[in-house]
């Protein structure tokens, strides 16, 4: 009942659902949430009794996942620690791994030397930088759903020198913490870089800093060890997608074979579930 999650359960810019699952003892409740120009919900958190069947975990899956269609979203994502007793109910829910990440953490007695200001705020204008930068850093498959030019409103960037995007933050204030997603050109400096962003997230509450590094970023974590972070937990990142194929009818069929074009060719629909 912080102020903080007051304010974002009546956002108007964010679809939220809550539901519980109940069955022979056994409950299970979590939440989804999509911010509207986001096209992907995203799970914010899952609760269970002891000893809960699989099952129940799916079920409750199963039926936010049907609230997040309702909201037209693209798929559902999920953040689990890695080796969890859950993951077996979110496979049979349809969840699969699409990335890993390191999650390393940093308390305000750790803070490196101060450094000088690099980052500004984004703005529309970026948006080209920061597509170029997605699409050298982050991996063709999976650029849909980790796309940075759809967090540029709540973002911050670094240029380089020579006028090239070196870095993109992400930066999300809790009430027990400051969470940092960042990503890292390979030709920049990194650790100069986080030095900065540091200095310019920290605040006057002590709260720890927590910098998310993802797989296909692991030659950030000798950088992250170098300057005092600790690391903090192993997540998978998991996804359920919305979008369906869609078989073609006989016409269509027909059409394919008379054109010649049957090779390589696939149809997909934007139907969601």
């Amino acid at each position: 009942m912080n102020l903080r999650n007051v304010m974002r359960s009546v956002a108007p810019l964010v679809d939220r659902e809550a539901l519980i699952w109940e069955r022979d003892g056994e409950s299970c409740f979590g939440q989804i949430e999509k911010a509207q120009n986001n096209k992907y919900a995203q799970l914010s958190y899952l609760g269970c009794s002891e000893n809960i069947q699989l099952y129940t975990v799916s079920h409750l899956l199963e039926a936010l996942i049907k609230e997040a269609g309702g909201w037209k979203a693209c798929g559902v994502l999920a953040d689990l620690p890695e080796g969890s007793d859950l993951f077996e109910g979110f496979r049979k829910a349809g969840f699969v791994i699409w990335a890993r990440q390191k999650v390393f953490k940093l308390t305000s007695q750790e803070l490196p030397p101060s450094a000088p200001n690099l980052w500004r705020s984004a703005s529309e204008f970026d948006k080209l930088a920061i597509d170029a930068l997605s699409r050298e850093v982050v991996p063709p498959a999976v650029q849909l759903i980790d796309h940075l030019s759809d967090k540029w409103a709540d973002g911050m960037l670094a240029y380089q020198k020579d006028g090239r995007l070196g870095a993109f933050a992400s930066i999300d204030h809790g009430p027990k913490g400051i969470w940092l997603s960042m990503t890292v050109h390979p030709d920049a400096d990194a650790q100069a870089l986080l030095s900065s962003l540091i200095h310019e997230v920290s605040d006057v509450l002590d709260r720890p800093i927590y910098l998310a590094v993802r797989s296909y970023q692991a030659h950030l974590e000798n950088t992250v060890l170098r300057m005092g972070f600790g690391e903090s937990e192993n997540q998978l990142l998991l996804v359920k997608h919305l979008v369906l194929k869609r078989a073609l009818d006989a016409n269509q069929v027909k059409q394919i074979f008379e054109t010649g074009s049957f090779e390589g060719s696939r149809t997909f629909s934007d139907e969601k579930e």
